[in-house]
């Protein structure tokens, strides 16, 4: 919380301003088929160890919490070993994580979220945004979620979230969504309409828009408060900016983001001209 002060010296109203980390896609227990099972077996406990990359960024910058837009696990059959110790990770970096459920891991009958071992091992600092209902952060933030309910939602699911929101007059609101949006093709109902989440954003019902579901870092260009996160480690090859987190710093007038990078796995695709056998000679 920041104060201004008048010009001849009295404290003005307070201003509540709120840093945060904003990931998204960490798909733990993801597998790709063309690793060995050496290299998957580290490329799964990097996706974990990231984790405590991600803490340690938000206690250096003194970040308040930790909010994952969608796909915070591969699937909602995960290991339950990749489950306990993504927990135990989540647990160690000691500051608040806000999940939200994604087309990955819908909060379905047969989500990870409501399995025996996410409900016994859930840290108390964890927490699943589990519906639309605005919550309390305390120091004049709200955050508010869309979680996806199953893999193939029937409707805009930021638009459904926010559709009753209305401006609260002294919070910051920070929305969580994840999807893709119009414009990036295909004919999809539950496709977000960028539209609808800026006049919200310029009526004061909302202050920043982070989504996840798009693994490259992306500042959509409404006024710099809605951007795709990325995924913090990398998943495949063609992706064009992944590997960071976002540093959220936003008030209801105010909002700058910085890029910090996490990864420690890149995804190389490589072009060669062959001509001839020195080609190849040259090549291996």
């Amino acid at each position: 919380m920041f104060f201004g002060s008048g010009t001849d010296g009295a404290a003005t109203e307070a201003v509540h301003v709120v840093r945060f980390i904003h990931t998204a896609d960490w798909q733990l227990g993801m597998r790709r088929h063309f690793l060995s099972p050496e290299a998957q077996s580290r490329f799964t406990q990097d996706r974990i160890n990231v984790i405590e990359t991600i803490g340690r960024i938000a206690i250096d910058r003194s970040c308040a919490f930790v909010v994952v837009a969608g796909d915070v696990f591969e699937d909602n059959a995960i290991d339950r070993q990749v489950l306990v110790r993504s927990l135990d990770a989540m647990r160690a970096a000691g500051l608040p994580f806000y999940l939200l459920p994604g087309n990955h891991d819908p909060l379905n009958d047969a989500s990870v979220y409501r399995s025996p071992t996410f409900e016994k091992k859930r840290p108390p600092n964890v927490t699943v945004l589990q519906s639309a209902e605005p919550v309390d952060m305390g120091g004049g933030v709200r955050l508010v979620g869309a979680p996806w309910y199953s893999k193939h939602p029937l409707e805009d699911l930021v638009a459904s979230a926010l559709a009753t929101l209305s401006p609260a007059p002294g919070l910051t609101t920070i929305a969580v969504g994840h999807g893709a949006y119009q414009g990036m093709g295909g004919v999809n109902p539950a496709l977000i309409d960028l539209e609808a989440v800026r006049k919200h954003l310029e009526s004061g019902a909302i202050h920043y828009l982070g989504l996840g579901d798009r693994h490259s870092t992306t500042d959509l260009g409404v006024d710099g408060r809605v951007w795709y996160a990325g995924a913090p480690e990398p998943t495949d090859y063609g992706e064009e900016a992944p590997g960071q987190v976002l540093v959220v710093d936003v008030t209801p007038d105010q909002c700058q983001v910085e890029r910090v990078s996490t990864a420690r796995w890149r995804f190389v695709d490589e072009h060669y001209a062959l001509n001839g056998p020195g080609d190849v000679d040259h090549l291996a």
